[in-house]
């Protein structure tokens, strides 16, 4: 494996493949740009569609399994580990027609029409649980079949096929997105080569998703899950809120101690809680099929990146991350006072703040949590949000609903304080890995939206592209938008939608398998245009700013393709 502490030019020869170092590493230690785009072009890209689509145009939608199989399903002679069996009966997707927005007026009743004159505030990316996975790793649970994904070991792939299809569209509307925000669960296992890996999808590089030693169970670059490739990165400035996986041991099972963290770096299946006893298992990297090991004395070749991250780690490593904006909303205090909530002005010289809070319970639950200091800094960010008579985006890893019943400060407490902030406008969330929206209102016009994101990790692999317009009369109108990786036929990642979609079949932690269920509901809360009554003084204040972009990327350029 690479020592990815070791800073070299050109191609270095490691027995399988070509291994580099990102050009930028190579350039601060000498090298030259040549050597470095030689470098950089030895390591094969992931390619997309031949054109650009969202799920306005077209959607990928699971199978559902026949009656045959359904019925071997359920007596056990088909199961969720044998994935290589999954086209043969039947599982997957196909590719439908697009899905339109649906238009909600909860919040503005007596909204009639969008304004002549149109400006647009805030062009979005949101990204939910990437979940980014080292499937070698010995404190992998992929013996618990709820938590298993049989395309687990793509998840790099899917990211960074996530953020390039999302570049695309960035790249092909008539301004870049403003900014990127990833609502948490950023790794699946909390490891410091997964964040590494999640990190490098957004700012660009080198990403070698095998860990251990160098695996290749297809000989060749770039054909399977262990091949090294390219990212190109997003090219706009990213936030980040942390997820209960990026806390605790495989998202809820127990706290990320010493133990835990010897033992990811060990080289023997982790069994030092109960639950890894009965549901220990991790891939054997070098088999084709990505079969999962359960035999505790079958050795994983150990790796020292697979250290499990501390807060105050996992902080310091998005701090560090590069790419923009400096410090990704983290600062060094923060850092040193181990404070995973902030707030920024994420579009620059505008009255729009973005409040991320730490909905995240690193001791107990995989439940959402917020205590009495976070609560306090919450409501006076909201009075000064209110004095300076800005826009405000709320975000967190959970939904108020998802909160656990023994957080210190209450869930309805939260919503209570939103509720009556009228100026918050949206609170953006992921955690349950499918996508919804929930009206949060004291009365029935006035509120927020909630919007949970799917995850990358799980079907149907999709982000969303938001976009505020304010339309002129009192009255801002919000497109969401939700894409899914445009990966070509042939890419891994396109591999890995088929796997999620038969997982999806199974079931898993969040769907009951009734893919036929899913699908009604995710449809309903895919591609909205919400509209929302803006505060009379919030109107006037965004009047004060004439340098809106007049452009309508939903409507000019999402709309088109």
């Amino acid at each position: 494996m690479l020592n990815r502490g070791t800073v070299s030019c050109g191609v270095i020869h490691m027995g399988r493949l070509f291994y580099i170092v990102v050009a930028l590493a190579s350039l601060q230690s000498g090298c030259s740009s040549s050597d470095s785009d030689s470098a950089l072009s030895s390591v094969p890209e992931y390619g997309l569609s031949e054109n650009p689509y969202t799920s306005l145009q077209q959607v990928w939608v699971p199978n559902e399994p026949s009656a045959e199989v359904r019925a071997m399903m359920d007596d056990g002679t088909f199961t969720v580990y044998q994935h290589p069996q999954y086209a043969k009966n039947g599982l997957g997707t196909r590719l439908e027609e697009g899905v339109p927005w649906i238009e909600h007026r909860e919040l503005a009743p007596d909204f009639l029409v969008q304004g002549t004159q149109r400006s647009s505030l805030a062009y979005i990316l949101v990204l939910a649980d990437p979940q980014i996975i080292d499937e070698e790793s010995p404190i992998r649970m992929d013996g618990y079949a709820n938590v298993y994904r049989p395309g687990g070991q793509l998840t790099p792939h899917v990211f960074e096929a996530t953020i390039r299809t999302a570049r695309r569209i960035s790249d092909t509307s008539s301004r870049p997105f403003d900014f990127a925000v990833i609502v948490g669960d950023l790794t699946d296992t909390s490891q410091k080569n997964e964040l590494d890996w999640m990190i490098t999808a957004l700012n660009g590089g080198v990403i070698d998703p095998d860990s251990g030693i160098d695996d290749d169970p297809i000989p060749g670059p770039g054909n399977d899950y262990n091949d090294p490739f390219l990212a190109i990165g997003i090219e706009s400035p990213w936030y980040a809120a942390l997820g209960n996986h990026d806390v605790l041991h495989v998202g809820g099972f127990g706290a990320i101690d010493s133990t835990l963290r010897d033992a990811a770096r060990g080289d023997r299946l982790f069994t030092g809680s109960n639950f890894s006893k009965v549901w220990g298992g991790y891939v054997a990297g070098d088999t084709a099929d990505h079969e999962v090991v359960f035999d505790a004395s079958v050795i994983t070749p150990a790796d020292p990146d697979r250290l499990p991250l501390s807060e105050t780690e996992l902080l310091q490593t998005l701090h560090d991350a590069g790419g923009a904006p400096a410090g990704h909303g983290f600062s060094l205090d923060d850092i040193a006072a181990q404070k995973a909530y902030y707030s920024v002005y994420p579009v620059a010289g505008k009255p729009i703040k973005m409040i991320v809070l730490d909905s995240t319970d690193a001791a107990v639950t995989s439940l959402g949590s917020m205590g009495k200091m976070q609560f306090s800094w919450l409501h006076e960010e909201l009075l000064g949000a209110a004095d300076k008579r800005e826009l405000v985006i709320v975000v967190s890893h959970h939904r108020l609903e998802d909160f656990h019943d023994k957080s210190e400060v209450s869930a309805q407490r939260v919503r209570d304080l939103l509720v009556t902030s009228d100026n918050v406008i949206l609170h953006l969330t992921g955690h349950g890995h499918r996508d919804t929206k929930m009206l949060q209102t004291v009365n029935g016009e006035e509120g927020f939206w909630e919007l949970m994101t799917t995850s990358t990790i799980d079907f149907p692999m999709q982000s969303r592209v938001l976009e505020l317009v304010d339309e002129h009369n009192g009255y801002l109108s919000i497109y969401v938008t939700n894409v899914g990786h445009n990966s070509a036929a042939t890419t891994l990642a396109s591999k890995a939608r088929q796997l999620a979609a038969g997982k999806l079949a199974f079931g898993t932690t969040f769907f009951d398998g009734d893919t036929v269920a899913f699908w009604a509901e995710e449809v309903k809360a895919q591609n909205l245009l919400l509209r929302v009554a803006l505060p009379e003084d919030v109107s006037r204040n965004l009047e004060n700013f004439s340098d809106w972009p007049d452009t309508v990327e939903s409507i000019d350029t999402l709309s088109h393709f």
